[in-house]
């Protein structure tokens, strides 16, 4: 039996191939690039349903589809007709258009947290419907269901309305001890409880693909589609976090630190307490909303000579910062171009560089970005319960850690030992862990992760302790700058 793990990613979408055994046959992957509509940042909805179509009929040269496994970013909705038809545009979840209705929910913070897991924030799906029955009310009227991007292509592959527990746990709306939507919150945020999707447990097959489905791809009606979990959720997963002697931080557009726990953590408001991938378990999780996208805009900004084509030249600009010593030459970069997250939830607050002299280097500014970036998940690191900080290692993924530089620097700012597989599918790979579980194929989660990996050693950084210390005022610089600037 062959799974076809797909990862929806934000600004692109792929599919990998494997077999029963974990072999990766083949993979597929397409852009899917955000539509900028003033401060608005949506995607439009075909840009999601031709990828997907285009990886599931280009994967079938690599061996048959027999399963098909979902995992996806977890908090961008639009409303759909009684057919699945977009009704507008997806909200991402970087757009902060529903930073007032957040405000006025904020009063309600404790009972929201008690109630969710997690305070207010613009990230989460209720304030974007709130958002859309306020500000597009006939369309609310007119909508059937709201759905988040996972939602709308299992739709478009089975036909059926359905939303996983993980991705209910992002919502605002969903009680994380009981595991249902919660009539108080939806009545808090003036949102429909008709009309959210039914909700299923992650890791499960949620339907089967149709003959519509058959006819655009050449995949089979009658396969089974698994929702596998928020794509955080997985890339935990992927990574080994099956129990609590580690951590994961997944550096991608922005940085998730995921820990994961045994009941509902609702002992810190600043911490987000989400539904795991693994099973009966709960994650506690901060984050940081902008990393990759912080030096992407560096580069693309002031290091032109390195950006060809919409790709940086990471390679290139890692020599760069490298030439510039622990500290930056003093140079300081609090990297909070989307506000700052989990932490402190400021969404007013905005990046700066500070400290430049008539000395300062290109090479300092990169490397500031990168020592303020790991400033920033160190900070969030440091939120966590005491008991994830008992924790003897850290699985790092995402595509900002195929820096060695970077990896060493939040290495030594953390001074644990980081583990990174040189594969970056850790998402995919939780995709495929959860579906073959449910499949039958393997008993449990280390032995689907043992398939996949085999013989896979992660690479290992040691933490200079030295560096470590050094860091320890740098990281207290960073948070002065913040509080002067931010309150």
């Amino acid at each position: 039996m062959n799974i076809l793990s797909l990862d929806i990613g934000t600004t692109s979408m792929r599919g990998i191939l494997y077999s029963e055994e974990g072999n990766e046959l083949g993979m597929k992957s397409c852009l899917t690039p955000l539509v900028f509509r003033g401060e608005y940042i949506e995607q439009d909805p075909d840009v999601f349903t031709n990828a997907l179509v285009e990886i599931c009929k280009d994967v079938q040269q690599y061996g048959s589809v027999d399963a098909i496994s979902l995992t996806a970013f977890r908090s961008a909705p639009t409303i759909v007709d009684e057919n699945g038809k977009a009704l507008a545009n997806f909200i991402m979840w970087q757009d902060t258009r529903n930073k007032e209705i957040c405000e006025r929910i904020a009063p309600h913070n404790e009972t929201l947290y008690q109630t969710t897991g997690a305070k207010v924030n613009a990230v989460f799906t209720a304030s974007k419907i709130t958002w859309f029955k306020e500000n597009e009310p006939e369309l609310y009227k007119k909508a059937y269901k709201a759905m988040i991007v996972p939602d709308y292509l299992i739709h478009h592959m089975t036909g059926v309305f359905s939303t996983d527990r993980t991705y209910g746990s992002r919502t605002s709306l969903m009680n994380i001890h009981t595991l249902e939507w919660d009539k108080g919150m939806c009545d808090l945020f003036n949102v429909d409880i008709d009309k959210l999707c039914p909700l299923v447990d992650q890791g499960t097959i949620v339907g089967h693909t149709h003959e519509a489905f058959e006819k655009e791809t050449g995949i089979p009606a009658g396969v089974p589609v698994i929702s596998a979990g928020g794509d955080q959720q997985c890339s935990a997963l992927g990574l080994g976090e099956l129990d609590t002697s580690s951590f994961v931080i997944n550096c991608g557009t922005g940085s998730f630190i995921i820990s994961l726990i045994d009941q509902p953590y609702m002992e810190n408001p600043s911490m987000i307490c989400n539904v795991a991938s693994v099973r009966n378990k709960w994650t506690v999780e901060s984050n940081v909303l902008s990393s990759a996208a912080s030096l992407n805009w560096l580069i693309k900004e002031l290091f032109p000579d390195l950006w060809n084509e919409g790709s940086p030249n990471f390679r290139k600009f890692n020599e760069i910062a490298s030439t510039s010593p622990l500290g930056s030459n003093g140079v300081i970069c609090v990297p909070l171009f989307q506000g700052c997250g989990t932490r402190d939830w400021n969404l007013d607050a905005r990046a700066s560089f500070s400290h430049i002299s008539l000395g300062t280097t290109r090479a300092d500014l990169a490397r500031s970005m990168y020592e303020g970036i790991a400033a920033e998940i160190v900070k969030s690191v440091n939120a966590l319960p005491e008991s994830c900080h008992l924790a003897d290692h850290v699985f790092i993924g995402g595509g900002l850690t195929k820096s060695d530089l970077f990896d060493q620097i939040l290495c030594d700012m953390l001074g644990k030992k980081l583990l990174r597989y040189e594969d970056a599918q850790a998402t995919a790979i939780g995709a495929f862990a959860s579906a073959s579980v449910e499949l039958g194929l393997y008993k449990n989660y280390q032995e689907a992760l043992n398939a996949v990996r085999k013989d896979s050693v992660p690479f290992t950084f040691e933490p200079n302790m030295e560096n470590h210390k050094a860091y320890q005022s740098y990281i207290e610089k960073t948070e002065k700058v913040y509080e002067v600037l931010n309150h």
